[in-house]
C-alpha cells in the first residue's frame, strides 16, 4: 500500500519581486535579475529572481516541499535566464477500478494523467470524471473506472461479441442485446463481475407437456391339462400387447432433456393375455426288461452323463419308438447326436452301463446329471423324446465335452 500524506500543507503564494537597495546602478541590477517560469501543479507564472538555485526560488515563494513532491530540475540546480521550474505536489486518490477500491497517490495534475501514472488503461473506459479534470490538492480525489472488456455471449447457438465498459454479467447481456425468458439462466450470476476475455453462456429452459404411446405387456395365464405330461407345456394363445398414452412433464436445457415426470396415462387398447397349457398327466412306469437280452443294446466303450465313462448296454426297442424312429429323431447318420447315441447306447433308450451301473439311457446320463437338467427318476424310464430334450439342455449348458464320443 502506498504511503499517504497526512496534515499536509502546501503553501503557494505569489509575491511581487521587490528590488531595493541595489548598488552599482541600473545596469548591474538588470544583469543580476533573472526571469523564470515557476509552474506549480500545472499553473505557470512568471517571476524575476536574484536567487542562485531552484531551492532558493522555492524558499522565496514560501513553497514547502513534502516527501513525495516532485521538483524539476532538482533544488540544487543553478538558475538560468528563462528557465522553467516545475513543482508537482503529491496528491491522494481514492481509486475504484471495476469495483475494486484502493488508495493511491500521484504527482499528476489531471484525472487522465493520474490514471496513466497508475497504469490504468482508460481507453474506451467509463470514467466518473472527465480526463481533463484537475486533481484536488488538499483532499483525496475520487475516481471510479469501468474498463472496456472484450466478452463473448453464447446464446441460441450463436456467439455474440461485446467490447464495452461493463461491470457485471447483466451489463454484458444488455450490451449484447440478449434477453432472458422467465426460466432461463446464465452460466454465472447476473450480478457477478466480468473480466476481459470471459465467455458467458445463456441456458434456455423449456418446460413442456408431451404425450407418448407405450406398449402394455400382456399377462400370462396358465391352464392345467391332462393331455400333456407333467413338465410339458404348450402355448394355446400368444396373446397381444395393449397400448396406452402416457403424459409427461418434460424439462429441457438448450434442447437437452434433464427432467421427465409422469403426470398420467390413458389406456388406448387393452392387452390380451397369453395362455399357456401345463401338463398334469403322469407317465406310467414301463415294465422292467432284461438288459442282457438281444436287440439294439449299447456299446461298452462310450461315456456317460457329465463325465467320460463306459457306455451302457441293454436291450429294448426304445419304448414307444422304434430304433429307426429314434435314429430319425436324432437327425440321421450325418448328425452329431446320431453319432453320440450310437456310441453311448447303440440307440437303446433303456441301456444301462453294466460296468458301473451308474450310466443310463440313450445318452448314458448319471442320475445327478439327469436331475440337474430337470429329469426325475431314472432316464431309462423316460421317453426317448424326453431323453433327447434333456441331452440338448445339457449340451447347451456344458458343451459337447460331456460325451467322450462327441
Amino acid at each position: 500500500m502506498i504511503d499517504f500524506l497526512k496534515n499536509r500543507k502546501v503553501q503557494i503564494a505569489a509575491q511581487a519581486v521587490v528590488i531595493t537597495g541595489l548598488v552599482g546602478g541600473t545596469g548591474a541590477v538588470l544583469t543580476m535579475n533573472k526571469p523564470v517560469t515557476l509552474e506549480v501543479n500545472g499553473e505557470p507564472k512568471e517571476i524575476r529572481t536574484f536567487g542562485g538555485t531552484v531551492g532558493q526560488i522555492l524558499d522565496s515563494q514560501d513553497i514547502d516541499l513534502e516527501k513525495n513532491d516532485e521538483v524539476k530540475p532538482g533544488i540544487d540546480t543553478k538558475i538560468d535566464r528563462d528557465m522553467t521550474v516545475t513543482v508537482n505536489t503529491a496528491k491522494d486518490i481514492s481509486l475504484t477500478v471495476d469495483g475494486k477500491k484502493t488508495d493511491e497517490w500521484t504527482n499528476a495534475n489531471t484525472v487522465g494523467q493520474a490514471l496513466a501514472d497508475l497504469g490504468v488503461d482508460a481507453k474506451d473506459a467509463d470514467l466518473s470524471a472527465d480526463a481533463d479534470d484537475k486533481l484536488k490538492v488538499e483532499s483525496p480525489t475520487d475516481i471510479a473506472v469501468t474498463t472496456a472488456k472484450a466478452l463473448t455471449v453464447v446464446a441460441d447457438g450463436k456467439d455474440v461479441k461485446v467490447t464495452a465498459p461493463v461491470d457485471t454479467a447483466e451489463d454484458a447481456l444488455n450490451e449484447a442485446k440478449v434477453e432472458l425468458d422467465k426460466d432461463d439462466f446464465l452460466s454465472v450470476p447476473m450480478s457477478a463481475s466480468v473480466a476481459d476475455g470471459q465467455v458467458l453462456t445463456v441456458n434456455r429452459v423449456e418446460n413442456k407437456t408431451v404425450k407418448e404411446k407405450e406398449e402394455i405387456k400382456p399377462e400370462t395365464q396358465t391352464k392345467k391339462s391332462d393331455s400333456l405330461y407333467v413338465g410339458e407345456t404348450k402355448v394355446e394363445d400368444k396373446g397381444k400387447a395393449g397400448e396406452k398414452e402416457v403424459e409427461y412433464a418434460v424439462k429441457t436445457i438448450n434442447g437437452d432433456e434433464v427432467e421427465k415426470e409422469k403426470k398420467g396415462e390413458k389406456v388406448l387398447s387393452e392387452p390380451q393375455a397369453k395362455v399357456v397349457i401345463e401338463g398334469t398327466k403322469k407317465k406310467e412306469a414301463p415294465a422292467p426288461k432284461d438288459d442282457s437280452g438281444s436287440g439294439s443294446g449299447g456299446s461298452d466303450s462310450g461315456s456317460g452323463g457329465s463325465d467320460s465313462g463306459d457306455s451302457g448296454s441293454g436291450s429294448g426297442s426304445g419304448g414307444s419308438m422304434s430304433t429307426e424312429e429314434i435314429k430319425a429323431m436324432l437327425g440321421g447318420p450325418g448328425s452329431k447326436w446320431y453319432q453320440v447315441a450310437k456310441c453311448e447306447s447303440n440307440f437303446n433308450p433303456r441301456a444301462v452301463n453294466k460296468q458301473n451301473n451308474a450310466h443310463f439311457g440313450l445318452f448314458q446320463f448319471k442320475l445327478a446329471t439327469w436331475q440337474s437338467v430337470g429329469g426325475s427318476g431314472n432316464p431309462i424310464d423316460a421317453s426317448p423324446q424326453e431323453q433327447f430334450d434333456r441331452a440338448k439342455k445339457l449340451q447347451a449348458k456344458a458343451g459337447w465335452g460331456q460325451w467322450a464320443c462327441a
